[in-house]
């Protein structure tokens, strides 16, 4: 069962093997020690509110031109009929220029410090840990379908820097040498002691925290 949990692992770390590689070149040129772990998660993919805005501001011309065709006014009522054609290509349109593009954003943590990575690697700054003056907990909310109202949950921690700076480091960002995620942490609570113990572990977001930064709060 070990050389099995072992193969699943060393699989995974072959797969981001170029990542590895570069959190560790970042680590010895920022001088921030060694690396304790690299995240991942998914972005984007959605639309920006804001084209929601746009989309469906043209409806508020519908009461004018209803207006005009009451009072026969020229033009009026065939423009009314063309409206709902018009609206809906311009609807698809607000909708596509205004997708945010899926993307990965990175947190490369090391032991004397962490680098946020989201579009341009160059414009990434290290972060030293001793740098981080405040830490606190952002709360989202989960709707399940028991329940009529919604869960609140543990999103992300926002670091606050000496220069006044925030960092937010999301909880979904997910060890990439890790091959078991979620389902690992299940299996080690569930399974027989033994067995358990078994099953390699990788820090999490929360670990990492936790190790470097404390718990929530100001720091002195």
């Amino acid at each position: 069962m070990r050389a099995g949990f072992q193969r699943r692992v060393d699989e995974q770390a072959e797969r981001y093997a170029p990542r590895l590689a570069h959190a560790e070149r970042l680590a010895s040129y920022s001088e921030c020690g060694d690396v304790a772990g690299v995240f991942t998660a998914p972005v984007g993919g959605g639309v920006r509110p804001g084209a929601y805005v746009a989309a469906y501001l043209p409806l508020a011309v519908i009461p004018v031109l209803i207006v005009g065709a009451a009072g026969r006014i020229p033009g009026a009522l065939p423009l009314l009929g063309l409206f709902p054609f018009v609206w809906g290509a311009w609807f698809g349109v607000c909708l596509w220029r205004g997708r945010d593009p899926k993307r990965d954003i990175w947190f490369y943590a090391f032991t004397e410090g962490f680098m946020l990575l989201d579009g341009v690697v160059a414009d990434a700054v290290p972060v030293r840990w001793n740098q981080v003056t405040e830490v606190s907990q952002v709360w989202g909310e989960v709707h399940s379908p028991a329940s009529e109202e919604p869960r609140p949950v543990l999103a992300a921690y926002r670091l606050r820097t000496a220069d006044g700076q925030p960092h937010e480091i999301s909880r979904s960002l997910k060890n990439v040498r890790d091959p078991y995620q979620e389902i690992g942490q299940l299996f080690r609570t569930l399974a027989p002691g033994s067995v358990g113990k078994t099953m390699p572990k990788f820090p999490t977001v929360d670990d990492i925290i936790a190790a470097y930064v404390g718990r929530p709060g100001p720091r002195a």
